[in-house]
C-alpha cells in the first residue's frame, strides 16, 4: 500500500512539475508578446500626435482652398473659367486628404485602445500565472514533504502551519528576486541586444559611430554585472562564508549607504566568534530586513547598528534617528510595518527575543536576540 501511494505522489509530482513548465512557457510568450504590444503602442501613440497635426495642419488648408473657391466663384468677371477649375480641383484634394487623414487618425486611435485592451489582459494573465506557479510551488514543496524530518516533534497542525509559512517566506524571496532580476539586469540585457543590433548597422552606414556606441555598451555591460553581483551578493553573500557575519555585514551596510544616501555606523561588542551557517544566514537576513524597513519609512540620515556577542546569545540592535511612530498602533492597524511582524516570528522561531521602541519625530530602535550556536557544535 505504502509502495502504491509513493507511485501515485511520484506520477503526481511529475505531472504537477510539467503543468509548472507548461505555466512557465505560457508566462514568458505573453511577456514577449506584451513587450511587443508595448512597443507598437509607444509607436502607435507617436503616429496619433503626427496624424492630429496633419489634420489640424489640412484643415487650415482646407478652409483656405474652400475660401479660396468662394472668392473666385463670386468674382467671376475677374477670373476666368480655368481659374475657377482650379480653385473646384484644390478644394477638392484639400477636402479629399483631409478626410483620408481624419479617417487614418480614427483608425490609429482604435488600434491604440485595442492594444491598450490587450495590454491590460496580458498584465493579468502575467499575474495569475505568477499566482499559479506560487501555488504550484507550495503543493509540490508539500507534497514531497521537505519540511517533515525537521518539523517531527510537532503536531500535524503545527507542521502544517510552519511549513505553510516557510514556503511563503521562501515563494517571496523568489518572487522578489525574479522582479529584482525582471526589472534590473534582463532590461538592461534587452537593451544590450537592441544596440548591438544598430551598431551592426552602423557598420555599413557610418562606421565612425560604431566605435562610440561600443564604447556606451562596454559601461552598460559593466553597469549590468555590478547588479548581478549585487543579486549574487542578496542572494548569499560570499564574505558570509568565508570571513563571517561582521565582514558580510559590513560589506552589506557599504552597499547601503551607497544605494541610500543613509549613512551607516557598524559597532561591535564582544568576542567576535563563527556561528553555524544557519545561524549567521538568519541573523544577516534579519539585519538586512531591518534595514529596508530603515530605508522605506524611517527618513533618517544616519542609522547605527551594534552586534553584541555574548557567550548564549547574539544580538543586533538598529537605531535610526527618523520620524518614528506609535508601535502598537502602527503594527496592528496597518500592513506598512509588515517587515517588522516577519522579523519578530522569525526571531521567535529560533526562540530568540524582539522588541521595538520608537519615538515620534526621535527615532526607532529595533533589537533581537537569537541563541548562539557556534561553529562546529552539534
Amino acid at each position: 500500500m505504502a509502495d502504491k501511494l509513493g507511485e501515485i505522489l511520484t506520477t503526481t509530482l511529475k505531472a504537477i512539475e510539467s503543468g509548472k513548465e507548461e505555466i512557465f512557457l505560457i508566462s514568458e510568450t505573453t511577456r514577449t508578446e506584451t513587450q511587443r504590444l508595448t512597443n507598437e503602442l509607444s509607436q502607435l501613440k507617436s503616429d496619433i500626435i503626427d496624424t492630429i497635426e496633419q489634420v489640424d495642419s489640412q484643415v487650415k488648408i482646407d478652409r483656405q482652398m474652400r475660401q479660396k473657391l468662394m472668392v473666385v466663384s463670386r468674382a467671376h468677371q475677374i477670373y476666368n473659367e480655368k481659374d475657377m477649375i482650379e480653385a473646384y480641383a484644390d478644394a477638392k484634394d484639400a477636402q479629399v486628404k483631409l478626410q483620408l487623414l481624419q479617417a487614418q487618425e480614427v483608425q490609429l486611435r482604435k488600434r491604440r485602445d485595442e492594444i491598450e485592451h490587450s495590454l491590460r489582459q496580458m498584465h493579468a494573465t502575467v499575474e495569475r500565472a505568477e499566482n499559479l506557479m506560487t501555488q504550484i510551488c507550495m503543493a509540490i514543496s508539500l507534497l514531497q514533504g521537505g519540511l517533515e524530518d525537521s518539523l517531527q516533534t510537532q503536531s500535524h497542525e503545527q507542521r502544517l502551519e510552519m511549513g505553510l509559512r516557510v514556503i511563503k517566506a521562501q515563494e517571496e524571496e523568489r518572487r522578489r528576486v525574479a522582479r529584482e532580476i525582471h526589472d534590473g539586469p534582463a532590461q538592461t540585457l534587452a537593451n544590450i541586444v537592441l544596440r548591438l543590433e544598430i551598431a551592426q548597422k552602423l557598420l555599413d552606414l557610418d562606421p565612425s559611430r560604431v566605435k562610440s556606441e561600443l564604447q556606451d555598451l562596454k559601461k552598460l555591460v559593466r553597469s549590468n554585472l555590478q547588479d548581478i553581483r549585487r543579486i549574487i551578493f542578496n542572494l548569499r553573500p560570499m564574505a558570509l562564508d568565508d570571513l563571517g557575519i561582521v565582514p558580510a555585514i559590513s560589506k552589506y551596510l557599504e552597499n547601503f549607504q551607497e544605494n541610500y544616501g543613509i549613512k551607516c555606523v557598524l559597532k561591535v561588542e564582544g568576542r567576535e566568534r563563527r556561528l553555524l551557517s544557519t545561524m549567521e544566514v538568519a541573523l544577516f537576513r534579519l539585519i538586512q530586513e531591518g534595514m529596508t524597513n530603515v530605508a522605506k519609512h524611517s527618513d533618517t540620515s544616519l542609522v547605527e547598528i551594534w552586534l553584541i556577542f555574548h557567550d548564549d546569545w547574539t544580538t543586533a540592535r538598529i537605531r535610526d534617528f527618523g520620524k518614528g511612530f506609535e508601535v502598537n498602533a502602527t503594527i496592528v492597524a496597518s500592513e506598512e510595518h509588515f517587515g517588522l511582524i516577519g522579523m519578530r516570528e522569525r526571531v521567535e522561531m529560533f526562540s530568540g527575543y524582539f522588541s521595538v521602541q520608537s519615538t515620534i519625530g526621535k527615532g526607532t530602535t529595533i533589537e533581537l536576540s537569537i541563541p548562539s550556536r557556534h561553529k562546529g557544535e552539534l
